[in-house]
């Protein structure tokens, strides 16, 4: 099967064509540290024979985390990252391991006001000056290089799901300083912080990737072409991914929507499971403009046992390269290892348990398999009901 084959990505070669996505479980330790249960979600990754692991939102500020226990990349965080490279690629060095990389932005969780990149927000918030922006810009690009240094093969940019990657992208960023207006400026954030990252890499096979949101669903959104609009356009997307080429990016993760406001075109359930057609319409596109860029899709997980035989026709038909799963990386993180010897698999329910231990801000996993995280989950109920 195809799925099982190796593909390059950038200058490095994937094992096989599956990747387990970016799934915050909000479980570090003080201070944005790698804790032992995070390190143990790792390594059952890495005995899961995934193609491709993507280490979960990992904030580049201290007060950009959008969990209480969510990781944090710095410095003085390093050797716990070092001490999570070497753990996974101990039990399986042919897997590769990518750090995404994000600042939360108006979903940051700090005890500081959080400020908008807005010109002018109708909350009332202040707005982040362009010595501000510059800042953030400069703490991606350390991030990335730290990551490097703790031995990931590559990182993700996190430009999707409502953070600021995708913030400063909207059409409604009508900013007047170089940071907004024009798509030129709501781009610079991205291609200086890539150009400055490849010229102070170490290592020319350091992979540089993000995930994107093709589609928002909100008015002047990404994926809308004016600030007053809601109706889908994917014009400046299309821009998008051919920058990404254009600057030498190594691939485009393609997701849609906004969790917080429209969590089903994100993450389809039982009763949104066509959404999978836009995603699969989605990576098709991308990958149909996206030139030397690998293209990773998305929302895999909702079609559970049929999942393999999308997965294959899509690489097939050349639509993606890769096949993206996320919840079902929850519930068995050893899916393709099963898959592949034809052992029983734990299939994701799409009960979204896991999701709403994230908005109870608790440690997040599998509610249905994992006892640890049913537990939790059962306490959240219990709670509710009194």
């Amino acid at each position: 099967m195809l799925i099982f084959s190796p593909c390059p990505i950038g200058r490095k070669t994937a094992s096989n064509r599956f990747l387990s996505q970016p799934m915050e479980a909000n479980d570090g330790d003080p201070g944005g540290k790698v804790s032992e249960r995070t390190l143990e979600r790792y390594k059952n990754l890495a005995r899961g024979e995934w193609g491709i692991v993507v280490v979960e939102s990992v904030a580049v500020t201290p007060t950009s985390a959008a969990c209480p226990n969510g990781l944090i990349i710095s410095q003085k965080n390093l050797d716990r990252f070092k001490r999570l490279v070497e753990e996974f690629k101990a039990i399986n060095r042919a897997a590769l391991l990518f750090f995404q990389i994000t600042h939360s932005g108006l979903k940051s969780y700090s005890p500081l006001p959080v400020k908008s990149i807005w010109s002018s927000d109708v909350e009332g918030r202040e707005s982040l000056s362009t010595d501000e922006i510059e800042d953030i810009r400069k703490a991606f690009v350390e991030g990335a290089l730290l990551a490097e240094e703790a031995g990931a093969d590559g990182v993700d940019v996190k430009l999707c799901h409502g953070y600021f990657g995708t913030e400063i992208l909207r059409p409604v960023n009508t900013r007047t300083d170089q940071w907004g207006g024009s798509f030129e400026n709501r781009t610079r954030f991205l291609r200086e912080s890539i150009k400055e990252i490849q010229s102070n890499r170490k290592h020319s096979d350091f992979v540089l990737g993000s995930r994107i949101s093709m589609y928002e669903g909100l008015r002047g959104g990404c994926g809308t072409a004016r600030s007053d609009e809601l109706i889908e356009d994917l014009s400046e997307t299309i821009q998008l991914i051919k920058l990404m080429d254009e600057l030498g990016m190594d691939y485009v993760n393609v997701s849609a929507g906004e969790p917080k406001f429209l969590p089903a075109i994100t993450i389809p359930t039982k009763p949104s499971k066509e959404f999978y057609l836009d995603h699969f319409r989605y990576t098709k596109l991308a990958k149909d403009v996206a030139g030397s860029l690998k293209v990773i899709g998305s929302a895999y997980t909702i079609l559970q046992e049929d999942a393999p035989i999308y997965a294959e026709e899509n690489i097939r038909k050349g639509y993606t390269d890769f096949v993206g799963f996320g919840r079902q990386a929850l519930a068995d993180p050893l899916y393709p290892k099963k898959l592949k010897s034809g052992e029983s698999i734990r299939y994701c329910t799409l009960c979204s348990g896991c999701g709403r231990l994230i908005e109870h801000q608790v440690h997040s996993g599998c509610v249905v398999y994992d006892p640890y995280y049913k537990g939790l989950y059962q306490r959240i109920q219990k709670k509710n009901r009194s």
